[in-house]
């Protein structure tokens, strides 16, 4: 679900490597950088962040449950604080980093691990070059803006309160000749809709015209063609229902060639620019160079989601990358969506965004539960399940993620800002644990041997190597939406035929073949293999 739901982050950062949280809290922090392998590195130590999503202080007991160490983000007065300062005190008496948005008295503090950007600056949003004056007496509806009565979409609307004896103007650009004037009503039970209405230009009345109660266009010749720049429409009487309001869905005028001149059509813009984006930052590391600066992008950066078209995506992404050290990305198949079927996207997003970031660590949110508050009612919203936040944890990290965060907020039966079911919440501490244990091969180099996986029918599946300690670690996932079964083949160059291969954290092993191993992958099942040196 690329969509923002809150504008500020909060996120959980699981340590793994170094410092990790012993009971009386991390380490103090002395310095953070950036890897050669794109992993953190805290006071010299490697250390994989995993995230979760704006939690109070109230929920840190279940932040620490499901094994997180670090809580990054403040909204002002969050669990009663005045201040982002006073928050960071709350958070590292209760034993975690704080990740946190700018405060210039947050400088040097040994709990900040870094900062954080306003969320989502790519998010999309319509915008448009018409200008509609309202009448004094209008009620403006902001989630109807008045460019929506000539956005060329006839089934969209703009909300006039009180309908009877509103009057709208529409400033245009340049002149235009209109030889007919059309209006779509919005016909709906209980609606009041507009009947008796009149059209002029510069204070003369060009036509008055009546609106049947009804659907559709409803189109009218003026006595000659009429050049104007500006067009105000009245609604001097109406077909009364129940409310005092009703909506109009466009206002069109129409050329002798049948063109309508009046359409304005809206474009996408981004919730703030790159430009903006890009000065925040470098604010941010002017004060503070010492400290990486955070920033999760929509999903939209995936062509999947249309939002925006490849240009615009091409040039966009590139410059918001450059206004940070950190970069995630938010995609919530299920909870988001409703959608199982496009969990492969976790994946897919997490590469894209590899191969654009450069050296800078990757992370992506991934979600813990439904309940969301866009899928529609609760008992038609599939459930989110323990295979299913392990794949997309590992469908992450095999895209390049050394970081990973979880959306933990539900909206439905009721809000809770950390409402992942028990079983999920087991599930988030297995796979927590495991990555913190497996954290030093995770973010070690990169295998010094061509490794790859395949499966017939082209099953989707995905391999991280690296070297570590002299062994090849091997993270796989099947990340099939279909949901196949896959007899896959691991291809490692060099491997003898014979080597015992250890299947990590399952209690058994597979016999290598000359150059490879098999292994049978179930939906959705992640696996990690060990491969020693041939002895």
């Amino acid at each position: 679900m690329a969509r923002c739901l809150f504008r500020i982050g909060l996120m959980v950062l699981l340590g793994a490597v170094g410092p990790a949280v012993a009971a009386d809290g991390p380490p103090p922090i002395t310095k953070v950088e950036i890897g050669a392998n794109r992993e953190f590195r805290v006071n010299g130590e490697p250390m994989f962040p995993i995230m979760a999503w704006l939690q109070g202080a109230e929920k840190f007991p279940l932040v620490r449950e499901c094994g997180m160490n670090t809580v990054a983000g403040y909204w002002p007065g969050s669990s009663n604080t005045k201040d982002a300062g006073e928050f960071l005190e709350l958070v590292k008496e209760a034993g975690f980093y704080g990740v946190m948005p700018f405060d210039k008295q947050l400088k040097g503090d040994p709990g900040l691990l870094g900062y954080i950007h306003d969320d989502e600056p790519d998010l999309p949003h319509l915008v448009s070059d018409a200008e509609i004056i309202p009448a004094e007496s209008l009620k403006v509806n902001a989630r109807t803006p008045l460019w929506k009565l000539v956005d060329g979409v006839t089934h969209s609307w703009s909300v006039l309160d009180p309908l009877e004896g509103a009057s709208v103007t529409i400033k245009l650009k340049k002149p235009v000749t209109v030889e007919k004037l059309a209006v779509w009503l919005t016909i709906s039970s209980g609606l009041s809709a507009a009947k008796e209405v009149s059209f002029a230009t510069e204070g003369k009345e060009i036509l008055r015209a009546t609106l049947e109660d009804k659907k559709g266009r409803q189109e009218f010749a003026l006595s000659g063609p009429v050049t104007l720049k500006d067009l105000t429409l009245t609604v001097h009487a109406i077909h009364r229902k129940e409310s005092q309001w009703g909506s109009i869905g466009e206002i069109e005028g129409f050329d002798a060639a049948g063109n309508d001149v009046l359409a304005s059509p809206p474009r996408n813009e981004p919730r703030s620019t790159p430009e903006t984006t890009l000065e925040h930052y470098r604010a941010i590391k002017a004060a503070d160079p010492s400290r990486p600066v955070f920033m999760t992008l929509t999903g939209n950066l995936h062509p999947h989601f249309d939002k925006w078209t490849d240009t615009q995506r091409n040039e966009l992404y590139p410059q918001f990358i450059q206004a940070s050290d950190v970069v995630g990305y938010d995609i919530y198949p299920i909870y988001g969506w409703n959608k199982p079927e496009w969990i492969y996207l976790v994946h897919d997003a997490t590469s894209l965004l590899t191969s654009l970031a450069g050296n800078r660590p990757v992370y992506a949110w991934i979600e813990t539960s439904r309940g969301g508050q866009w899928t529609g009612e609760l008992e038609r919203q599939k459930e989110v399940k323990p295979e299913h936040i392990r794949a997309e944890v590992w469908m992450a990290i095999c895209g390049g993620a050394t970081s990973i965060g979880y959306f933990t907020h539900i909206w439905k039966p009721r809000f809770d800002s950390f409402g992942a079911p028990e079983e999920n919440r087991k599930a988030l501490r297995e796979i927590n644990d495991q990555i913190t244990r497996l954290a030093p091969a995770i973010l070690a180099n990169g295998a010094d041997r061509r490794v790859s996986i395949r499966a017939e029918g082209e099953v989707k599946l995905a391999v991280l190597a690296k070297q570590h300690e002299g062994d090849v670690w091997l993270f796989a996932v099947n990340y099939d939406e279909r949901l196949p079964r896959a007899e896959a083949v691991v291809s490692v160059e060099g491997l003898e035929a014979g080597q015992t291969v250890t299947v990590v954290d399952e209690e058994r092993t597979v016999r290598s073949e000359a150059g490879a191993f098999r292994d049978v992958f179930e939906p959705l099942a992640v696996h990690i293999y060990r491969v020693s040196p041939s002895r």
